[in-house]
């Protein structure tokens, strides 16, 4: 739905600093990131390459903590993170400001608040699973020469290109924190604000500025974040599975096509709740919301259907308890 040029901002823009190796940085380029009317919301501080390079050197450099340690602090910072006031905001004050900036609505952005704190919370059991049995953590243990496997990471810095169309997309990137990597994370210029107050809360729950790093940048130096980092992690549209599909050491994410098939012998009519949850739930903006339903046969019964369903869900601003929609400025919302 497109939003109202009249509506008034949130706030005064905020300052969203770098976290880099020496703490906050605020840059001399920065960019307005604006809510879903065009009024701006914040101002995010561009870091050039040699200040990634910089970071990336004292990310190299940095001890991690033992696992337990570090599984202990990720669980601390998803308090911080679900309820705290971390760099200036409360949880009610960052909530709002992801709602209409990114146009999730807002009972979804404080949902989606809780599913990372409860998967940041309960991330050892996570790499416990992961772990194939009987295998052990490091290579340097005695049962390796026994003939046990080890399990353990492939390199000391791992850099993310994160998302901005739904928070919680950042509920997986800290796994390689309690692996032992050294993380940098470029933020989307579209929604900052997650990974800025994830980072901070890390932070504040015990990891040093040199094992964790908020790296905005423009589009020169988001080649040197990647570059920096022995493993990567990158989303995005067509253009990022062309620039990067091919490099074995980026785990990419591209853009979301999940479809729905409805074959001949199947009854559209048992299933029309999760159809329509497929596409509109979770406020619609996830990677796996369906982006088309492929039938077999006649569609219309099941299109109409659907019309009728999606032409009742209401159109209100982001911000509003029973908006159910993504918001976006209207120029994005036509095309």
């Amino acid at each position: 739905m497109p939003a109202s040029a009249s509506e008034e901002p949130v706030q005064q823009p905020l300052q969203l600093d770098a976290l880099g190796p020496r703490g906050e940085f605020r840059a001399r380029n920065r960019q307005v990131v604006p809510d879903v009317t065009g009024a701006p919301a914040a101002e995010l501080s561009l870091v050039p390459p040699p200040f990634v390079s910089r970071a990336h050197s004292a990310l190299r450099r940095a001890e991690p903590a033992p696992p337990d340690e570090r599984v202990r602090r990720i669980a601390a910072a998803a308090d911080l993170f679900a309820t705290g006031t971390v760099a200036g905001l409360g949880v009610a004050e960052y909530r709002l400001l992801v709602s209409r900036v990114g146009g999730v609505p807002l009972t979804e952005v404080a949902s989606a608040v809780d599913r990372i704190a409860e998967r940041l919370r309960d991330i050892g059991t996570g790499l416990d699973r992961a772990r194939p049995a009987g295998a052990v953590t490091d290579w340097r243990d005695p049962l390796v020469r026994s003939g046990r496997a080890a399990h353990t990471r492939r390199g000391d810095v791992f850099a993310v290109h994160a998302a901005g169309n739904h928070p919680g997309t950042h509920s997986l990137w800290p796994e390689a924190l309690a692996l032992g990597f050294r993380v940098a994370v470029r933020p989307s210029r579209r929604e900052p604000f997650t990974p800025h107050r994830l980072v901070s809360a890390l932070r504040l729950a015990g990891f040093g500025n040199d094992e964790i790093a908020l790296l905005p940048t423009d589009h020169a130096g988001a080649d040197a974040v990647l570059r920096g980092a022995d493993l990567g992690l990158v989303y995005g549209g067509e253009d990022v599975v062309r620039k990067y599909g091919a490099d074995p050491t980026v785990l990419l994410q591209g853009p979301g096509r999940s479809k729905v098939l409805l074959t001949a012998d199947v009854d559209w009519r048992d299933h029309l709740d999760t159809i329509v949850d497929s596409v509109a739930g979770r406020g619609g903006t996830g990677c796996v919301n369906a982006t088309a339903v492929l039938v077999e046969g006649d569609p219309t019964p099941l299109c109409e259907a659907l019309a009728e369903r999606f032409s009742a869900l209401p159109s209100l601003p982001p911000e509003h308890p029973k908006a159910v929609l993504p918001v976006q400025p209207a120029a994005g919302a036509r095309a």
